[in-house]
């Protein structure tokens, strides 16, 4: 009986311990307005600071993908991005890589390598993931013309079907 209730206890300690120290992420859902962050690209140069804001809520589409130049995953995505990139109209849509958890050296090989040619955010490391509370990648966010949340986790012909018909709609 001394075991299975000290058993009990570790487990409540542990579940109380997550619950309260995990509540730091944020966790944005469909319809939220995006939450903003600024990342300085290269830590030599103070004025490589660039922030989402930059790009979301001025007016376009935004299809916002969070990676990093390991995931595989992140990497069979960007044939969907391509396809965004070069058939939708770049006065309605704009794609843009964030890259998170990486070297810089190595986001920026892959990006070459993969003919990432879009708009970057590099560098980033975990302040996209505190930010939109995510653990996995690639995380997409879709943002509409005013910044609120359209789509999260799209993927491949959803993702490009989603956009295709949202910037037809307006």
């Amino acid at each position: 009986m001394k075991k299975i209730f000290t058993l009990a206890a570790l487990c409540f300690l542990m579940f109380s311990a997550t619950s309260v120290f995990g509540q730091t992420k944020n966790k944005p859902q469909v319809g939220d307005m995006f939450i903003d962050f600024t990342v300085q690209q290269d830590p030599a140069d103070p004025y490589s600071k660039v922030s989402l804001s930059n790009y979301v809520g001025r007016g376009k589409w935004v299809v916002a993908d969070f990676w990093a130049s390991w995931c595989g995953w992140c990497i069979k995505e960007i044939p969907t991005l391509k396809r965004i990139f070069n058939d939708l109209p770049k006065d309605k849509v704009t794609v843009l890589s964030i890259a998170v958890w990486d070297k810089l050296d190595d986001t920026k090989a892959s990006a070459r390598q993969n003919g990432v040619v879009w708009s970057q955010i590099v560098n980033a490391q975990d302040i996209p993931s505190d930010a939109y509370g995510f653990g996995g990648i690639p995380y997409i966010v879709v943002f509409d013309p005013q910044g609120k949340i359209a789509a999260i986790g799209l993927r491949g012909d959803r993702l490009y079907n989603f956009v295709k018909t949202s910037i037809e709609g307006n």
